[in-house]
């Protein structure tokens, strides 16, 4: 592991206080420059990274005021430096731009029976490391992308199977190995795993896996942080029966099932969170669909408001409904 640490506020803080100073001696700076608010939004960023910030504010100054304006000297303020926030992406920070397109739509609530609430551990120091499984589109991804922001943790980092294509085993294990690593070294973090049994590279035919990366991941979900980190590990899966045949589910501390959407309340809830139909389209379906049998992850029927939304108003609740009975095998009486 690399012997590493960031700086905290304070040091920060002085860091940063020193760079705008030098700063000043090329320009202006603004009143409304307040140190302590960038030190406090710069958590995980490294000594270099911050350097790099109090430059790039100066450039964004530069962009920002027209050459005319120049001539009277050119101030660096509160906005340059919010401008530079974006411009520089820590390597010990959050994935936001990934993480969002987990969940394009947003976190919607359907089942307000969810124990979601309740799954969220964020231990004050130690390891935590939690699966959440369900069925093929049931949003296993989504759930684990608003588990880790709800987190607050500065450290975010999501490990997909696209991450790893191309890769061969070994180098599939040094890439998981090295997000691992930055987390412990950021004093709270969480990881988003996201499709074991694909990172497994698991085949159902003659039950094909990858032993070692099984053999590491076997290791590094158990493996605790340095004391006074705290690591949110969170995997994804839809096949919890291949991690428990290859005996990966004694590594988790906690499991969280990620239900179908299983009635008409469900469904309404979901397409009344959209605002994508009318009242009397959500009457008319939500009436057609009592006494069917419903079970049909949450994106799946994401993709199906998606598929039906550029039709007519008068025509969306007869197609809505043609392709749930196709989806769920009802027959008409």
């Amino acid at each position: 592991m690399v012997n590493m640490t960031l700086p905290n506020l304070e040091e920060r803080l002085e860091l940063l206080g020193d760079r705008i100073k030098n700063l000043a001696n090329y320009y202006k700076i603004a009143d409304d420059v307040c140190p302590l608010e960038i030190a406090a939004r710069t958590r995980n960023f490294t000594e270099d990274e911050l350097c790099r910030l109090v430059s790039s504010a100066g450039a964004q100054a530069l962009i920002r005021v027209p050459k005319p304006e120049l001539e009277e000297g050119l101030q660096v303020g509160h906005v340059d430096f919010l401008a530079a926030l974006k411009t520089i992406k820590p390597r010990f920070g959050v994935q936001h731009e990934e993480l969002e397109e987990l969940m394009p739509n947003g976190f919607i609530k359907y089942n307000q029976n969810s124990d979601l609430d309740n799954l969220l551990y964020v231990p004050g120091d130690g390891l935590s490391c939690q699966l959440i499984e369900g069925d093929p589109k049931s949003g296993v991804s989504t759930v684990a992308a608003q588990l880790a922001l709800k987190s607050g943790f500065p450290f975010i980092k999501h490990i997909s199977v696209s991450d790893l294509y191309e890769l061969s085993d070994s180098e599939k294990c040094r890439h998981i190995l090295n997000v691992l690593e930055d987390a412990y070294i950021s004093q709270r973090s969480a990881v988003i795993l996201d499709g074991l049994e694909r990172i497994l590279d698991y085949g159902a035919l003659g039950m094909r896996y990858s032993n070692e990366i099984l053999q590491m991941l076997m290791v590094i979900l158990k493996k605790q942080p340095p004391r006074g980190h705290a690591l949110l590990i969170l995997c994804t899966t839809n096949r919890r029966d291949i991690l428990q045949e290859l005996g990966l589910l004694t590594v988790f501390t906690g499991e969280y099932h990620v239900p179908n959407l299983s009635t008409p309340d469900d469904i309404m809830a979901v397409m009344k969170a959209l605002s994508r139909f009318e009242p009397e389209e959500l009457q008319s379906i939500g009436g057609a669909m009592e006494g069917r049998h419903i079970s049909i992850g949450i994106k799946r029927l994401l993709d199906l408001i998606t598929w039906v939304n550029p039709l007519k108003p008068d025509r969306r609740p007869v197609k809505f409904l043609e392709k749930m009975g196709e989806i769920m095998g009802w027959t008409e009486s």
